[in-house]
Parts: structure tokens; C-alpha cells; sequence
């Protein structure tokens, strides 16, 4: 065994020993005069990268405005959740905060500002003017190159008797809306005002911040379908949780100093064309609308009138 490695040290030399003549030979032989050289040119690193590249598409103006475009257009992406939080939410917040005010139409103010008077009564005679010859000697003289003044009446006293026949005061007096003022669904959370609305363009509004109360459809408590609408996902979206109201829940509605109640009977989802949940009813029918399914159906609560009560 230990003779082993001894071997092969002996027999490494040989094996390189062929190789070793094969070069020398080689470096010893002078290269042929007609084998031309390559000549040795200089070149710039572009240049270099120009003819190492030229069999290949190089970039262009047209490369690099698609670059930019693509940066501008993943930048937009990344900014449209912002974009949509201050357009939508961040106003919503603002309104909310600072600016929110109970929302009063054109239609209801000009209403609250026709006020009737209470009838006077007017059988009774007019009472005689209180002048003797005596007041009217003492009255005092009008001073020269003025207008003439009403004769002197003299001021009841406690012996004087008392002409002027009692009159009932004149009160002005405010009419009752008997329109929505308010809508309460307690079992979702839901406390808004309620606006009057109607059809513009052919389409009805949608009121920002409220529900609104279709204008044309019945009045709470009246027989008849009482029509509110809300937003579910913007300028206010009180009827965002609408969709978790069930079967049996109170929806309350204030109008004209009067509380009524209605008990949600049918939840469903319909097209926009199926304008007949707005159509009269033959019973107090209280219907909820809202948009639904990324605003491609509208989402239906009918409710029954149950219960009025004083506000």
C-alpha cells in the first residue's frame, strides 16, 4: 500500500511531458508572412454598445413616452382611493362637521311663510269717536303752514264709559306641514331629516344628507304609497345599512306633529324600469328605495302603517 502514491508521482511527469513539447514547439515556429492581422481600433463606450447592439431593436422616443405613460398611469391608480376619499368621504366628514345645517326646500319655506289670520269679528258697531267741545277748545292749535291735524280725542278714563266693544286679537297663525319631516329606523341606526324632492330631467333627485320624500305621493297616514329615497354610498348615504332591516321592524315617520308607524312586510331587489313599487296603493303603504348592487337594481322596503300616535 504505501507504494502506491510513489507511482503516481512518477507517472505525473510523463503524462505532462508530451503537453509541455507541444507548446514549445508551437512558440518556436515563426507564423507565416501572409496571414494578415486585425488592426486595433479605439471605440467609445456607445459606439461600443452601438455596434454590439446593431442587430438588435435599440430604444427609441417612442419607448420612452410609453415609459412615462405607464409611471403616470400607476401613479394616477395609486392616488384614485385618495382622490375618492376626498371627493366623497372627506366632504361627507366636512359636511358633517362644519358645514351641516337641517336642509329646508324652496317649496317648504315659501309654504311656512303663508300664515292665515284669525277672522275678526266684525258685527259689533264702531265705537263713537270720545270728543267734546270742551277737549277740542283745549286741544293745542296746528302751527302755521301745517297740515291740518285729526280732531283731539280725549283718553278714557276710569269714570268715562267704555265705547269700544271687545274684539277678539288678531293671531297669526303657522299651518301645519303635513309633509315627511323625519324618518326613524331604529333597528339599523337610522335618524335623518326628510326633504321634499322631484322629477328633474325625467329623473327623480336624490337628496344629499336626507331622505326625500317623493313629492305627489301620499302623505304619511293618508291612504295611499308613501315614496322616501336615499343615497347608500355618498353625500350623506343614510340608507347605507338599509339592506339590514328585517321582516317585523318599526319604521317611524314624523309629519304634522304626528308619529307613524309602519312594520317592514316585503324586502326585494327590483330593476330600475319597475317603476310600479311608486304606484298608489289601496292601504297606508310606506316604501323605502335605494340603490343597490353597484347601482344596477334598486333595493325595495315596503312597510304597513300600524300605529299613529302625537309626536
Amino acid at each position: 500500500m504505501p507504494s502506491l502514491p510513489h507511482r503516481r508521482r512518477n507517472q505525473q511527469p510523463q503524462q505532462e511531458a508530451p503537453d509541455q513539447a507541444v507548446l514549445y514547439t508551437l512558440l518556436q515556429q515563426t507564423p507565416p508572412e501572409h496571414t494578415p492581422l486585425r488592426p486595433v481600433v479605439l471605440r467609445s463606450v456607445a459606439e461600443q454598445r452601438r455596434v454590439a447592439l446593431q442587430h438588435y431593436l435599440l430604444r427609441t422616443w417612442v419607448d420612452d413616452t410609453l415609459a412615462h405613460t405607464e409611471r403616470l398611469l400607476l401613479l394616477v391608480l395609486l392616488l384614485l382611493p385618495l382622490l375618492w376619499w376626498l371627493a366623497i368621504q372627506g366632504y361627507d366628514w366636512l359636511q358633517a362637521a362644519y358645514l351641516h345645517q337641517p336642509p329646508v326646500t324652496a317649496a317648504l319655506a315659501a309654504s311656512l311663510e303663508d300664515t292665515a289670520l284669525v277672522p275678526v269679528d266684525t258685527s259689533a258697531p264702531p265705537a263713537p269717536a270720545l270728543t267734546t267741545p270742551a277737549d277740542n277748545a283745549t286741544a293745542p292749535a296746528p302751527l302755521q303752514g301745517a297740515e291740518p291735524s285729526l280732531p283731539f280725542v280725549a283718553p278714557a278714563t276710569a269714570d268715562a264709559p267704555d265705547y269700544i266693544a271687545p274684539r277678539p286679537a288678531v293671531v297669526p297663525h303657522t299651518p301645519v306641514d303635513p309633509r315627511p319631516q323625519r324618518l326613524v329606523i331604529a333597528s339599523i341606526g337610522v335618524d335623518t331629516p326628510v326633504i321634499e324632492v322631484f322629477v328633474q330631467d325625467g329623473v327623480w333627485q336624490v337628496a344629499d344628507y336626507a331622505a326625500g320624500y317623493h313629492h305627489g305621493s301620499a302623505l304619511p297616514g293618508e291612504i295611499g304609497n308613501t315614496v322616501l329615497a336615499g343615497h347608500a354610498g355618498l353625500r350623506g348615504a343614510v340608507f347605507r345599512n338599509l339592506s339590514r332591516v328585517q321582516v317585523g321592524d318599526e319604521v317611524q315617520v314624523a309629519a304634522g306633529g304626528w308619529r307613524f308607524v309602519y312594520r317592514v312586510r316585503v324586502l326585494r331587489s327590483v330593476w330600475p324600469t319597475q317603476v310600479e313599487v311608486m304606484h298608489p296603493t289601496p292601504t297606508p303603504v310606506l316604501t323605502l328605495i335605494t340603490c343597490t348592487a353597484w347601482d344596477t337594481q334598486r333595493f325595495i322596503v315596503i312597510a304597513d302603517l300600524v300605529d299613529t300616535r302625537p309626536a
